[in-house]
């Protein structure tokens, strides 16, 4: 049976265009390089997060990119990945996310991701008629629920996430996104108990018509109220991502995670997606460099996606013991 500590321990971790291009890829050629020969930087301490309040990143896609989603996140999962990603979307859709954590059959995290899409309309003179035209979305609503849950025997623990989001278009293309959490925390254990607030705050624009930039600062403002009076926050994290696309088969993001609360970098993340046959197959491969403050590991990952129609299936690997231990993740996406 866990102790008290152990359980909190658990849930808190043209010619001119293409010059530009070429100093992005060789930009993002230096990352990854980087990814696998940076030394670490020992700080001390480390986040001991594993549940759904930390940056799990729901989804098959994501664990085969080796977490590097956010500026490519374009499915209702933007809502944990980038809120204001969720602009993106022409359809509304709903995408369903499971992983057996540390593939022990002890922890169970899952996801259901809504999105909305709200259309801006206009009129139009046509042929000596006046018609109505619909307009890209003018904003995008989302809904989300996640949950962890830890089977202890006879003792049971839940993490559950339940959050809101909004995304809308500013000026000069900017896209803006914001996302609030209900936290909530159940467990068979004394004084375990506890609810509490998180906000999210995601800004997104494309730098070039093949270059998307994003930034996510997680957590920026929450608080976490225990049954037995403890107040604390969730570490506040900002995601800084850029997703480069040379040719229409072939992605390359590469994202940034820095701890606020530590000023500490804390991890760093990069990968490739190519879909040889078009949207029908894409092939995924990641690196994720992790610091801890007092250890430092690369560890890879790897994934497939399907689709067929409006549906996609994604699969990925995440190897090594890490927040996320070696696990297969796999999602469900529609688009209706």
């Amino acid at each position: 049976m866990c102790s008290n500590a152990s359980i909190r321990r658990m849930s808190r971790q043209a010619p001119r265009g293409h010059r530009t291009l070429a100093w992005v890829g060789a930009l993002l050629a230096a990352f990854l390089l980087g990814l696998v020969t940076t030394p670490a930087t020992a700080e001390g301490g480390g986040n001991g997060l594993t549940g759904a309040f930390a940056d799990l990143e729901p989804g098959g896609r994501a664990a085969g990119l080796g977490g590097a989603l956010g500026p490519l996140a374009d499915d209702p999962s933007a809502i944990h990945f980038n809120p204001a990603q969720l602009i993106s979307l022409s359809n509304s859709g709903v995408a369903v996310t499971y992983a057996d954590l540390y593939g022990l059959n002890l922890v169970h995290h899952t996801g259901v991701f809504l999105a909305f899409p709200r259309y801006a309309r206009e009129a139009s003179w046509t042929g000596g008629q006046i018609s109505e035209v619909e307009r890209p979305p003018s904003s995008v609503y989302g809904i989300a629920v996640q949950s962890t849950q830890i089977d202890l025997e006879p003792e049971s623990y839940g993490e559950y996430d339940i959050a809101l989001a909004v995304a809308r278009v500013g000026k000069w293309g900017m896209r803006y996104g914001v996302a609030g959490h209900v936290l909530i925390v159940r467990s068979d254990l004394d004084d375990t108990d506890a609810s509490g607030f998180s906000f999210d705050l995601g800004l997104a624009r494309d730098l070039t018509p093949r270059l998307q930039a994003s930034l996510m600062l997680r957590s920026f403002w929450s608080g976490l109220k225990w049954e037995d009076k403890d107040e604390e926050t969730l570490v506040p994290r900002a995601q800084f991502g850029l997703a480069w696309r040379p040719t229409e088969t072939l992605r390359i993001p590469a994202e940034l995670v820095y701890d606020a609360e530590r000023s500490h970098l804390q991890r760093m993340a990069g990968g490739v997606e190519w879909s040889p046959l078009g949207p029908a197959l894409a092939l995924r491969g990641g690196l994720r460099r992790i610091d801890d403050g007092d250890t430092s590991e690369v560890l890879p990952a790897a994934g497939v996606g399907l689709q067929w129609r409006g549906t996609h299936f994604d699969y990925g690997m995440a190897f090594g013991r890490d927040e996320l231990g070696d696990t297969h993740r796999f999602s469900l996406r529609y688009q209706f």
